[in-house]
């Protein structure tokens, strides 16, 4: 226990040494591309989305935190530090952007983290706490919307996922969005989110290329088990570049008030469509007898 205790005290420590780097990093890629995307809200110190920056220096991180008192044993544990071919200790991360991920407890375990290419993926290595399967992005941050009875939207990138965030906030709280990063959904990822959505619905956004909107309908399964309504909605484009677009944050709302059931899509090469004119989400229940 004392060696977990430790391992998530350097995660911790490690995300607010990312996130004082991004927020310090006033002209440099990582802040043009959150605010090309509309995402510039997550640079305003108390933003719940506490993303950060892992800088181009390869001991950055590695020097921060041997002064905050942490071994290298610990570090390379901890997914946050490996060695060289020469010997050295060098940061696992670096030029990305950095979010913090969680399991099933809400223990910050590893990263997901944004490169240049614009893709986010899991970046921290297998290790004692973190399988990428069995973590999520966004739940910390949304637990006031999730408790709230806010409806969990599945979405691919995390500047998606903030996207929805922002407009849910704008319109008394109805969606949290929430990033698989690339890697689709895991059984276990759909037990962490219904552990915390008092919502008994979810929503997949469809969006992006024809092999990523067949992987988003095979979610259908798994989110079966723990929501009773498995919803989706089609979009023209990411959430985070119709949130952009004129009237985005409207379009986007009423999108989602007007998804369909999951199993009513089919994928064609133009993209989704209703393959079923009915909507088979159980009906309301009825008084008990």
């Amino acid at each position: 226990m004392e060696d977990r205790r430790r391992l998530l005290e350097a995660n911790v420590a490690a995300a607010r040494f990312f996130r004082s780097e991004l927020l310090r990093a006033t002209s440099s890629w990582p802040v043009e591309y959150l605010k090309a995307l509309g995402s510039e809200s997550v640079l305003e110190g108390d933003s719940a989305w506490q993303v950060g920056y892992a800088p181009r220096d390869r001991r950055g991180l590695v020097e921060h935190l041997r002064v905050e008192g942490f071994g290298y044993g610990t570090l390379v544990r901890a997914g946050l530090v490996a060695w060289s071919d020469a010997g050295e200790a060098i940061d696992q991360h670096q030029d990305r952007l950095m979010l913090m991920a969680r399991d099933h407890r809400l223990s910050p375990v590893g990263f997901i983290g944004i490169g240049r290419d614009g893709q986010a993926r899991s970046v921290s290595p297998v290790t004692v706490l973190h399988r990428p399967s069995n973590v999520l992005v966004g739940i910390d941050e949304q637990l006031d919307l999730l408790g709230g009875g806010a409806v969990p939207v599945i979405v691919d990138d995390p500047v998606d996922a903030i996207a929805i965030s922002q407009v849910s906030r704008e319109v008394g709280g109805q969606w949290a969005g929430i990033p698989v990063c690339g890697a689709g959904l895991s059984t276990a990822q759909a037990r962490i989110l219904r552990r915390f959505s008092a919502s008994d619905k979810v929503i997949v956004a469809l969006s992006g290329t024809e092999a990523e909107r067949s992987q988003k309908l095979g979610y259908l399964l798994d989110l079966a088990f723990f929501f009773d309504r498995v919803r989706a909605v089609s979009l023209p484009t990411s959430p985070a570049l119709l949130a952009r677009s004129e009237s985005g944050p409207d379009r986007l709302h009423e999108r989602l008030l007007n998804s369909r059931a999951l199993m009513t899509f089919r994928v064609t090469g133009s993209g989704y469509v209703a393959s079923r004119p009915a909507d088979p989400d159980p009906p309301e229940a009825g008084p008990g007898l």
